[in-house]
């Protein structure tokens, strides 16, 4: 299972890279199963990647963030996801 609190944690300490890397090793694990979470999880990295891109200064930032909201949704099935995103939002690059 994946790592949010390390996930929070780095996010807080503007590590968003490494934030990206905690989740996506589990990702990586569900992302070619029929796993009912893995595009939430897949949306919760790219929120990160978006904070990383704004903070290297690249505009494609809010596409990626886009990405995050897309799967909004999912987030709704979960308490955990539901505590992620409202972290998140809160960090929202625009």
């Amino acid at each position: 299972m994946a790592n949010f609190e390390l996930f929070k944690e780095l996010i807080k300490e503007g590590k968003y890279y490494d934030a990206h890397e905690v989740l996506e090793e589990y990702w990586h694990t569900i992302r070619k199963t029929d796993h009912p979470y893995k595009n939430a999880y897949r949306g919760f990295i790219n929120a990160a990647v978006a904070l990383e891109l704004k903070k290297r200064g690249r505009d494609c930032y809010k596409r990626v963030w886009m990405t995050y909201e897309k799967y909004k949704f999912l987030y709704k099935q979960k308490s955990e996801f539901i505590e992620i995103m409202k972290f998140l939002d809160r960090y929202k690059p625009f």
